[in-house]
């Protein structure tokens, strides 16, 4: 058996690779975001909140009411993965309910929350 001596790999080749695809050579600048376009993201629409008791949860019956922290014509929060990201009104459209955006939390707003 031959012995191979440390650092001896023999001969060094080159490597081909195929090229990329057209859709990866788009533009510098929006490559970036367009590689993201398809992501699906949950989207929630919180129209408040309540705190209760285990006790309170476990009397509830068809017909209970639950009051929320907000009014009644208040905006909603908008959330992505749980994070605020735009405010809206409830609008009825064909008979279902939706949301429309009258704002999109600034980075600045959303900085001032974390901190």
């Amino acid at each position: 058996m031959k012995e191979k001596k440390p650092g001896n790999f023999g001969a060094v080749q080159s490597v081909q690779f195929s090229p990329f695809s057209e859709q990866a050579s788009i533009s510098p600048g929006n490559n970036e975001i367009n590689m993201l376009t398809d992501v699906t993201l949950q989207v929630e629409f919180e129209l408040g909140r309540a705190v209760k008791t285990v006790r309170e949860l476990l009397e509830l019956k068809k017909g209970s009411v639950i009051g929320l922290n907000k009014l009644a014509g208040e905006y909603v929060d908008v959330l992505v993965n749980q994070q605020q990201i735009a405010t809206g009104e409830v609008v009825v459209m064909d008979d279902k309910f939706a949301v429309r955006v009258t704002e999109v939390i600034s980075d600045r707003d959303k900085e001032k929350k974390i901190r």
